[in-house]
């Protein structure tokens, strides 16, 4: 595999719990283990300390080629272009992200959550627009999907990604009990 797989969405999308999917496949990941489990993510975050600097330096994707990597919204149109990609794009609920950012945080901002949404609605613009131009591969997983009937979800994912793992395997990452801040109507 010459491409480099992008894991992205905006935070609190299920970026991670893809992460972590990925991880059970024979497709390598790319993380440093330097953001600690937490309360929040008591999997891991599976995050690489690098790409908070993507904007000035994106040369560790030189060390991604063949590998997976999370890129959170909106960084990936930071990506060298040089390189072949298939992005990999967490989809969840706006009211639900809001929520779970909120709590994460500890902050209660419904009265900020307007703002955050507009933000946030622009950046998943961005990002979708820099990926159609570049005729960059994606593919949408819907985490609340992922979540009622991972099957569905992970036969979307194996396809794209070619992967040969069990689909028994990767399911058994997917953890209802760590699906909070639902929206009351899933």
């Amino acid at each position: 595999m010459s491409e480099i797989i992008v894991i992205t969405g905006l935070p609190r999308s299920g970026t991670s719990l893809m992460m972590q999917i990925i991880d059970k496949t024979d497709i390598p990941v790319l993380s440093d283990g330097k953001r600690n489990k937490d309360i929040s993510n008591p999997e891991g975050y599976f995050e690489l300390e690098a790409v908070k600097g993507i904007v000035v330096n994106n040369s560790f994707l030189n060390d991604a080629i063949g590998k997976a990597i999370k890129i959170v919204t909106p960084l990936p149109i930071y990506l060298d272009l040089k390189h072949k990609y298939k992005v990999i794009f967490m989809r969840r609920e706006m009211d639900e992200i809001l929520k779970s950012q909120e709590k994460m945080l500890q902050k209660d901002q419904l009265s900020e959550r307007e703002k955050f949404k507009t933000i946030y609605e622009f950046h998943l613009k961005k990002t979708y627009r820099f990926l159609t131009e570049n005729k960059i591969s994606f593919i949408d997983i819907n985490y609340n999907e992922l979540m009622r009937n991972p099957e569905d979800e992970l036969t979307k994912l194996i396809s794209f990604c070619n992967i040969t793992s069990e689909i028994q395997t990767l399911a058994q990452v997917v953890k209802p009990e760590l699906y909070r801040n639902r929206n009351e109507v899933n």
